[in-house]
């Protein structure tokens, strides 16, 4: 026997499908980051965010496995064809929709890094890229970007430690930005956004579930949260529901545990009612425990 796992044969080790994972940077320190105006990618020091963990998703293709990584907004860490700003190497990577299986910009693979650490991997032996850091002494360099590469010229900025984030059956921690006129809106970004809401059945499907459309002012989740009871009525507030977000046709859904991103493109929620007897388990109620010291 090899003694590798199922995973390792994949091409997709360390990661398993359904975990929840830091991706700490063994270059620079500082950990992948899902930022808040819902594309870009950075490095951020800042551990117990929710914006630095990210949902593994082991996808099978016609020729290969692949991993998926959602983020804090339901959306992928992904390539673009946009050449990194001064002082960062590469391409950006990204956030952004799965809404085709042609949608390969979504899909990494990996390999062995030094101790115990892994390269995150895409496209092909003959065009290869990898995930890297910026700003091992440049400091404010902070953006995520994809350098080409060749196997014999890999650099720590490129690798990267996968810390699994222990689950436990218990709602988690909200974390909500302070509130106020001062909170200042990203450039390109509108004061509401449109969230189109589906509400899931009692066994957690929404199959033949119809969506409603509504305008949120702000990006709160507590008052997206707030809207969303008062219209399912029954006397619920929003303790008694839980909101995920899904960034496309494919995609799963990702609780939301945070406020909408400050992008205006239509935003997809679905409601889970909290104590249905099936289908929420997986989604909803094993939820990492992001401010905790994990063991």
């Amino acid at each position: 026997a090899s003694g590798k796992s199922v995973w390792a044969e994949m091409g997709v080790a360390p990661f398993q499908d359904g975990q929840y994972v830091r991706l700490r940077n063994r270059g620079r320190g500082g950990y992948l980051c899902a930022d808040e105006t819902g594309r870009g990618v950075s490095i951020d020091p800042r551990r117990g965010m929710v914006n630095t963990a990210w949902v593994a998703q082991v996808l099978e293709t016609d020729t290969n496995y692949f991993v998926l990584l959602r983020g804090a907004y339901g959306r992928h860490l992904a390539v673009t064809r946009a050449e990194a700003g001064p002082g960062h190497v590469g391409f950006d990577a990204a956030q952004c929709a799965f809404d085709e299986p042609e949608d390969s910009h979504v899909m990494w693979w990996t390999t062995p890094g030094k101790n115990g650490s892994v390269v995150l991997l895409h496209g092909t032996s003959a065009r290869l890229s990898a995930l890297r850091a910026n700003g091992r002494y440049r400091r404010w360099h902070r953006r995520v970007t994809v350098e080409a590469i060749n196997r014999s010229r890999v650099t720590s900025m490129m690798e990267w430690e996968a810390q699994v984030i222990p689950m436990r059956v218990e709602r988690p921690p909200y974390q909500l930005r302070p509130g106020g006129p001062d909170i200042p809106w990203h450039q390109g970004s509108e004061e509401t956004v449109q969230v189109n809401c589906v509400v899931a059945d009692d066994n957690g499907s929404t199959d033949g579930q119809g969506r409603e459309a509504l305008t949120l002012h702000g990006r709160s989740l507590m008052g997206l949260g707030d809207e969303l009871a008062q219209r399912l009525g029954d006397g619920l507030n929003f303790q008694d529901i839980t909101l995920c977000i899904q960034a496309g046709n494919l995609a799963q859904p990702t609780v939301l545990l945070t406020d909408l991103p400050h992008r205006d493109d239509p935003v997809d929620i679905v409601v889970f009612r909290v104590g249905t007897p099936e289908g929420m388990t997986d989604c909803c109620f094993q939820i990492l425990m992001l401010n905790r010291r994990d063991g």
